[in-house]
């Protein structure tokens, strides 16, 4: 077990010590593609923030005592101005600031992070910030400045080095921080170095932890009351002080929604409930039924001329046409040339495929939203795209208001929904499984990074993975309708 807590450790311990006990105790787990590739931006604007100060030294060494020992070194020089990664320590508190330059008679601490300057975390860095001076004061180093060093939302790919950053002083919001964190490490370390594990408590941040089916609160139970949609953070607090985590515990007589009973009925019963409003719903949708879906690549670093750092880029789409329930479906497909920005041809392309007539069909509102960036950024296919935008029928809100399965596990994601009621139909064993590999490859590509048979492949990947997106929406308007059409022999007779 590791002994020393870390800025991630301490930060997940204010919201759950559970769960930062859990993290301290465990394996650590291999990287995703995906994961390395987010921590690769992440170095590089690491190292691009290096370059405002050239006389900077890297403290590179991994292990933390003779990181410890070189930091001490430098800092006694007075020939060092700036270092980066230097390494703190007060036990059991490890902190490596990303950025420590002189100010004056002390220090000015700095903290990169590859969001923009405007955005709403600026709150959760000016946390990562506080952890870093609250160590680094104790091992006593004074620092008389704070700073977040943050993308420029008007830096474009071209553009000069020393335009990408915007750096925010901080420096009271994270003395007052830290002043907090220094009056709660003593009991939060001697929590997390504890044998005993935590007593947990039941909040809504247990959708996400890793842990909470294994390990913790959720353990055995067939179903949580977390599984309830829109559940109030007033309701979650009355079940968790009630010690009610099972669904089949919830009180009788409590105030549901009509979509939190459909639920918790579908739940308990272990069966799928279609609600009876799903016909009516299904025979106002016209044909032909075109299937879409879309990919992008949004990358910390532009990768075309003119774009901004986290642009959204749509890179490929899929369309399957349908002219009925009982047809069979066609194909339509484009894949963008990763080397260029080759949006306003994908989108003269979508046009054509998608014709004049039919519901284009989608899950969730992503396809809505990125055409109708295509319509800010194309003004000349506005109208045409307009018109694609009106004939969109989202099949999310269909199954969110009238249909639940229990191996929905309180999720209307496609990811959740597709394998509950279309269990034939598999992403395994795809090349690309994810919106996120599929994003990860195509920037590879654009980089110049994959090349030759290995992007030809990656292509192939890429197509395939999109088609089955669509093909999904497919299957599952199939699903749908037939249960609709099961109620109306049923409602006929």
């Amino acid at each position: 077990m590791a002994t020393r807590i870390t800025k991630s450790l301490f930060l997940t311990s204010l919201e759950c010590r559970t769960r930062a006990w859990l993290d301290l105790r465990a394996a650590p787990a291999p990287a995703s593609e995906e994961e390395l590739f987010r921590m690769e931006q992440g170095r590089e604007i690491g190292e691009r923030a290096r370059g405002l100060f050239p006389e900077g030294r890297l403290v590179s060494n991994n292990d933390q005592d003779t990181a410890e020992g070189l930091t001490e070194k430098l800092l006694s020089d007075s020939s060092t101005k700036t270092l980066f990664e230097a390494a703190f320590v007060d036990a059991p508190f490890i902190a490596r600031p990303d950025i420590l330059t002189r100010h004056g008679k002390a220090w000015h601490i700095l903290e990169v992070k590859s969001s923009f300057a405007d955005s709403g975390s600026v709150d959760d860095y000016v946390d990562d910030l506080a952890y870093t001076a609250m160590v680094a004061a104790r091992a006593g180093l004074k620092a008389n400045q704070y700073s977040l060093v943050l993308l420029s939302r008007s830096y474009r790919f071209g553009d000069s080095p020393d335009l990408l950053f915007k750096t925010l002083d901080v420096t009271k919001q994270v003395r007052e921080r830290a002043k907090e964190f220094d009056s709660l490490a003593g009991a939060l370390a001697k929590d997390l170095l504890s044998t005993a594990t935590p007593t947990a408590a039941l909040v809504s941040s247990c959708r996400q932890c890793p842990y909470f089916d294994s390990q913790c609160l959720g353990k055995g139970l067939e179903h949580t009351v977390l599984e309830l949609p829109k559940l109030s953070a007033s309701m979650l607090k009355r079940l968790s002080d009630e010690g009610i985590v099972d669904l089949a515990r919830l009180p009788a007589g409590l105030e549901l929604s009509e979509r939190q009973e459909r639920v918790r009925d579908a739940a308990l019963s272990g069966n799928a409930v279609f609600g009876s409003g799903l016909r009516q719903v299904l025979d106002g949708i016209p044909w032909p039924c075109h299937y879409l879906d879309f990919e992008t690549v949004a990358t910390v670093r532009p990768l075309y001329k003119g774009h901004a750092c986290h642009q959204q880029v749509l890179t490929q789409f899929s369309i399957h046409h349908r002219d009925s329930i009982e047809s069979e479906c066609r194909h339509s497909e484009y894949l963008a040339d990763p080397k260029k920005d080759c949006e306003k041809e994908l989108a003269e392309e979508l046009i054509r495929a998608l014709g004049k007539k039919g519901s284009v069909i989608v899950y969730s509102g992503f396809e809505k939203t990125r055409i109708q960036a295509l319509q800010a950024r194309f003004p000349t296919l506005s109208k045409q795209l307009q018109a694609i935008l009106d004939r969109i029928v989202d099949l999310l809100p269909v199954i969110r208001d009238h249909v639940y399965h229990p191996d929905f596990r309180g999720s209307f994601s496609i990811k959740a929904v597709l394998p509950a009621l279309v269990p034939a139909l598999s992403y395994k064993g795809l090349a690309i499984a994810s919106g996120d590999t599929a994003i990860a490859r195509f920037a590879r590509m654009a980089r110049g990074e994959v090349t030759g048979a290995a992007a030809a492949a990656t292509r192939g990947a890429l197509l395939k993975y999109c088609a089955l997106d669509t093909m999904a929406m497919v299957r599952l308007h199939e699903v749908l309708w037939r249960r609709a059409a099961a109620k109306r022999r049923v409602a006929g007779r």
